[in-house]
C-alpha cells in the first residue's frame, strides 16, 4: 500500500477537537478529503496515521499516512491534497499531503 508524508494539525479541545492527540505511535480513523466533500459519506475511507515526530506546542507534526485497506482511492494521496480526520461528526485534525 502507498504511504506518504503529511503535515497534521490537531484541533484544540476548545475548538471541538480532542482533549489531546492520541497516545502511542499510530492512529486510525475516517478521513474526508476535499475532493470528496459532497460524497464522502457514501465513499468513506479510513487512514492510518503513523507518527514520524511528536506534536509540537501548536499540536502540529509530520506523519506518514496510508489507507487502512487495499483498494482505497490512493490517487488522493498526492502532494497538496487536504483532508480532515473525523471522530463521528467531529473534525479532530486537518492535514495536507506533503
Amino acid at each position: 500500500m502507498k504511504t506518504v508524508s503529511a503535515k497534521l494539525q490537531w484541533v484544540r479541545s476548545e475548538k471541538g477537537g480532542r482533549q489531546a492527540p492520541p497516545s502511542g505511535s499510530h492512529y486510525s480513523t475516517v478521513a474526508r478529503f476535499e475532493q470528496q466533500r459532497d460524497t464522502w459519506r457514501e465513499d468513506a475511507w479510513s487512514l492510518v496515521i503513523e507518527w514520524t515526530e511528536s506534536p509540537d506546542a501548536s499540536l502540529a507534526h509530520r506523519v506518514d499516512v496510508r489507507f487502512l485497506v487495499e483498494g482505497a482511492p490512493e490517487h488522493l494521496l498526492v502532494t497538496g491534497n487536504r483532508f480532515e480526520l473525523l471522530e463521528g461528526e467531529r473534525v479532530v485534525a486537518t492535514g495536507v499531503i506533503a
